[in-house]
């Protein structure tokens, strides 16, 4: 199965900021992001979803999450589960909407801090208490900063994309036939 974003990396349109420029392009958000993602995250996808928008986890980008379901509580519950995912299929629906294509720096930041989480899970297992606990609080650090630069980089595109004129898309309700 391939990776949610593979089909975009011809989209013909770029970022207005990289993940690792969001914080200095828009520092206030930054910090919002950084020390209240779970918000972050969901105004976010509460502009996706609109007034009558149906509630899918993760917008249905990732497989097995494609049935409907209430927005409240299953919106909350992706979000303190599953953070990493949720801000992800934020950005994947801005990028799928406004045809942009992945910018490699960004990808590299994301599979390091997914490396990091690795390289923590082995330290519990094969590295002394302290050495351990080190890691996994690293990882946890740099997870963090590359989620809130993640959620910077979404909101800022919304905010500043000549395309949006600063109003945030919605999701298209799909029709039963």
């Amino acid at each position: 199965m391939p990776h949610p974003i593979a089909h975009l990396k011809g989209q013909p349109n770029e970022w207005q900021t990289g993940m690792i420029s969001a914080p200095c392009a828009d520092p206030a958000y930054c910090c919002f992001a950084c020390f209240c993602p779970w918000c972050s995250i969901y105004l976010q996808r509460n502009e996706i979803l609109g007034e009558n928008g149906e509630y899918r986890c993760c917008l249905g980008i990732f497989p097995g999450c494609t049935m409907a379901c209430p927005k409240i509580p299953c919106l909350c519950c992706e979000i303190c589960c599953c953070i990493g995912c949720a801000a992800s299929a934020n950005r994947i629906f801005i990028m799928q909407h406004l045809q942009i294509k992945p910018d490699p720096c960004d990808t590299y930041l994301i599979c390091c801090a997914n490396i990091m989480q690795i390289l923590a899970l082995f330290a519990r297992c094969f590295c002394n208490d302290g050495i351990a606990t080190l890691i996994e609080n690293l990882a946890d650090l740099f997870f963090c900063i590359v989620l809130a630069c993640m959620n910077t980089q979404t909101n800022f595109e919304v905010k500043n994309n000549p395309r949006t004129a600063g109003q945030w898309p919605h999701i298209v309700q799909r029709t039963m036939k």
